[in-house]
């Protein structure tokens, strides 16, 4: 994986990632990465969806009528 100056990371790679999210193990889905840089990406990858889910049940509760109190 590349930092954000273009230089390859020199650690050694120990872990497989895949590519793109989901259940798709094909070879040209997978890469050998380094352990922190899996971690990073997964938990940035993990975080955005924990963020998505909490939008989703938001707007279940969300108002589309203004509150009594407030008119």
């Amino acid at each position: 994986m590349k930092n954000t100056y273009g230089e390859r990371c020199k650690e050694a790679a120990v872990e497989v990632d895949h590519i793109r999210a989901g259940d798709d193990h094909s070879d040209d889905n997978l890469r050998a990465i380094c352990e922190w840089h899996h971690g990073k990406k997964s938990g940035g990858e993990g975080g955005a969806a924990l963020a998505a889910k909490r939008r989703q049940i938001d707007k279940r509760f969300r108002r589309t009528e203004e509150h009594p109190g407030l008119l």
